[in-house]
């Protein structure tokens, strides 16, 4: 059978792409893919998609070939930037109920303080979040034990950091309903352990 390219060395105005099923300027490959599935049926869909994942799935192991499968963290590489004995690093990330991001931040905090300190200034962060992206409910979470349980009790506390904690939600009246929980946060087991 003859191909595109040859048909189009012989006749004159022939494309060499194919004429049946780019009919028109795209831009993107996926703009091609939706034309190409609005003329098909159910099962010529699921071929069509099948294929694209075969060829996808080749390609991946072509790339891949010679990689393991295990990801490994390797602490002596990673470590700078885990452990800091004068700065803390927080991390805010904002989802909505299915959970889409919609939003977060980070960042540093350059001086000495214990855990729940610097737990507590996340949250602090995280309420500041809240309250630009004008959100009524929210759930936080966190993995510090003692700092959940403080946030919860957080009225009938009297210590240092009871009273910060108290100061920190008073700016929440624009929050009709926060909620503190504890997660187990299980993604960092191996910096964890150590």
């Amino acid at each position: 059978l003859p191909t595109n390219a040859k048909i189009s060395s012989i006749r004159q105005n022939f494309r060499r792409d194919c004429p049946r099923l780019l009919n028109k300027d795209y831009s993107c490959c996926i703009d091609w893919i939706e034309d190409a599935m609005r003329l098909l049926d159910k099962k010529a869909i699921v071929d069509f998609i099948t294929t694209l994942w075969n060829s996808w799935n080749n390609r991946n192991n072509y790339v891949f070939r010679e990689m393991g499968e295990a990801i490994k963290w390797d602490s002596e590489e990673k470590l700078y930037a885990i452990v800091s004995n004068d700065k803390n690093r927080f991390g805010v990330i904002v989802r909505d109920s299915d959970p889409f991001v919609i939003g977060g931040g980070c960042g540093f905090k350059d001086e000495k303080m214990m855990a729940n300190w610097a737990e507590l200034y996340a949250v602090e962060e995280s309420l500041k979040i809240a309250r630009s992206l004008n959100i009524a409910n929210a759930i936080f979470e966190t993995d510090c034990t003692s700092l959940a349980n403080r946030i919860k009790k957080r009225m009938e506390d009297i210590t240092i950091i009871g009273h910060c904690i108290n100061e920190s939600f008073k700016t929440t009246e624009m929050l009709n309903n926060v909620v503190v929980n504890w997660v187990n946060q299980s993604c960092n087991k191996v910096p964890d352990f150590m």
